[in-house]
């Protein structure tokens, strides 16, 4: 991942013009997508300033993929930024082991982990995705390591009820932002701090938001070479600057030609069962009469009477028809949870 990441600085300090990015797949095939130089510059003066200090850019800790929307921009800020940054590989608790991490200077000089050097150029901001959150909060070593950093981005897929009210409660002092954006806005192009009541992004400058006839956003910024585009996301326009997200517009089950919306469905689920989001998915299968069934993938291994109790309070319309058991869940690259019917 080192020599990965030397290679794209390398580039970067050499002035090249477009950089190609690869969506994560969690929707279909993954799709290429090319940003040029000034629109990833763009992208990351835009993070500086909405959440940072543009007088003294932090140090981050980068524990996602490189060849990802989030991790390579994680390494371009570094370099608009003139920062080190200190590289992990990808993992599912980036901050339970810090020896194997390295130091990466913006002219691509290195340096491996040492107590002095982790303390010289501590780093105050890290990007995860809620399944890594939710594991480092759960792990003692972790969860006190997280509370040094000043500004945590969580993004890559949504965040539970739960897990957004144990940040709140047990880290006062450290900002949590819920990043928004995709591939082809290069990263996130809004944010939503997490904080008690607040369901409202608000978005870079620059940036200009609007939904079409089917309640989908529309965004336009340098990103997009200033042309608007359309996410498979339904929002709620607050204001030209402010959004609510509501769900996404392309994860559907339809169920006897009715299409339930598989995020707000999962999020019942886990606040009903009490289980965190990546532990379980749902997703559809063949049914003879119905076209599709809705059917839940699960790790946890509770008896199946006592899942359809606690489901029983869901529209019978959007309860499992069928629960499968599994030894783990796959992810993606990115960190999203593959919703396999097949697994």
């Amino acid at each position: 991942m080192v020599a990965q990441a030397q290679a794209i600085l390398a580039m970067w300090q050499n002035g090249q013009s477009h950089f190609t990015l690869s969506t994560s797949g969690s929707t279909g095939e993954p799709a290429f997508i090319a940003h040029t130089r000034h629109a990833l510059q763009w992208s990351a003066n835009s993070t500086l300033h909405a959440w940072f200090d543009p007088k003294q850019p932090p140090i981050q800790l980068c524990a996602l993929p490189l060849n990802k929307a989030g991790g390579f921009m994680q390494l371009i800020r570094a370099a608009v930024w003139n920062q080190p940054l200190w590289i992990s590989s990808p993992q599912a608790n980036p901050l339970l082991d810090l020896s194997s991490m390295t130091l990466l200077f913006p002219n691509g000089d290195t340096a491996p982990y040492t107590e002095a050097n982790w303390n010289s150029h501590k780093p105050t901001t890290l990007s995860l995705t809620p399944m890594q959150l939710a594991l480092v909060i759960d792990q003692p070593i972790s969860a006190n390591l997280l509370q040094t950093f000043e500004v945590v981005l969580v993004g890559g897929q949504a965040l539970s009820t739960e897990l957004e009210n144990q940040i709140i409660l047990r880290y006062p002092n450290t900002r949590f932002i819920h990043t928004f954006g995709t591939t082809e806005t290069a990263s996130h192009f809004a944010g939503r701090e997490i904080t008690p009541g607040n369901s409202d992004y608000c978005i870079a400058p620059d940036t200009q938001i609007a939904v079409n006839e089917t309640g989908e956003l529309k965004v336009c910024n340098p990103t997009t070479n200033n042309q608007w585009i359309t996410l498979h996301d339904k929002v709620q326009i607050v204001s030209p600057s402010r959004f609510r997200w509501l769900q996404r517009s392309n994860l559907y089950i339809n169920t006897g030609g009715i299409k339930v919306a598989v995020e707000p469905l999962e999020e019942s689920i886990a606040q009903l069962l009490q289980w965190p989001l990546f532990s379980f998915y749902c997703a559809a299968k063949p049914h003879p009469v119905y076209g599709e069934q809705i059917t839940l993938f699960t790790t946890h291994q509770t008896p199946t009477e006592i899942i359809q109790q606690g489901l029983s309070a869901l529209p019978s319309i959007q309860q499992p028809k069928e629960i499968v058991w599994l030894n783990a869940i796959d992810t993606l690259p990115g960190g999203k949870i593959y919703r396999n019917p097949n697994p």
